[in-house]
């Protein structure tokens, strides 16, 4: 790795932890340097503004978050494979780098335009022009392996199921007595329960037989 390599990546590893720990607003260009162990003139030289360091850090961070959701489910088998491969993706990856939930709720606090950027950016690294979900989601319905729900309400509804815990961590784990939301025990459980809960909800619904009683 050549020295301009290696500063960049120093940059970066601090930036990340100084931007995870105070936000934005909170972080100081010379706390960075200091963390990396360069001078302040040093850091402006790579990276002109904190704006352009914390647009490159959350774009990579996020970037690789969604990237390797997309990365863990395979788009081949029916409805129930694919969404049981998406809840445990989903909440892996979260309980992995729970710290990036800071970023993305203060980005959501400014607009969110970074993390829909970020998404983007990721579908199109893997040639998607789309959440591949919404197709998934609508093919299962026209085949009748689910019942017919709205595509956007049913992922905004799931990702809620999966990111609430980590969202509200100090909340959940004092009032429901869980040691760790991250724990290997509560994280099984957790991706059971909401696979079991949504897949039964999807379930196509049937009329009552009337075992040949006129009406």
């Amino acid at each position: 790795m050549n020295d301009s390599s290696d500063t960049e990546r120093k940059i970066f590893e601090a930036a990340t932890d100084v931007f995870l720990q105070k936000g934005k607003d909170g972080a100081r260009m010379q706390e960075i340097a200091s963390q990396a162990g360069i001078n302040q003139a040093l850091l402006h030289y790579y990276f002109r503004s904190k704006d352009r360091l914390y647009e490159t850090v959350l774009k990579k961070e996020s970037g690789k978050f969604f990237g390797n959701i997309i990365n863990a489910i395979s788009d081949e088998g029916d409805f129930k494979t694919y969404l049981q491969a998406f809840i445990d993706s989903y909440i892996d990856n979260i309980a992995s780098n729970i710290a990036l939930i800071r970023f993305v709720l203060w980005e959501l606090q400014s607009g969110g335009q970074l993390i829909a950027e970020s998404i983007q950016e990721a579908l199109s690294a893997h040639g998607l022009a789309e959440i591949p979900f919404i197709a998934k989601i609508q093919n299962a319905i026209d085949a009748g392996e689910i019942r017919p729900v709205h595509p956007t309400h049913f992922i905004i509804s799931l990702i809620g199921l999966c990111v609430y815990p980590f969202i509200a961590r100090p909340l959940v784990e004092k009032i429901f007595r869980i040691r760790s939301v991250t724990s290997k025990k509560f994280l099984h459980e957790r991706k059971h329960e909401v696979f079991r809960l949504v897949w039964e909800g999807l379930q196509p619904e049937t009329t009552p037989e009337t075992d040949g009683v006129e009406t």
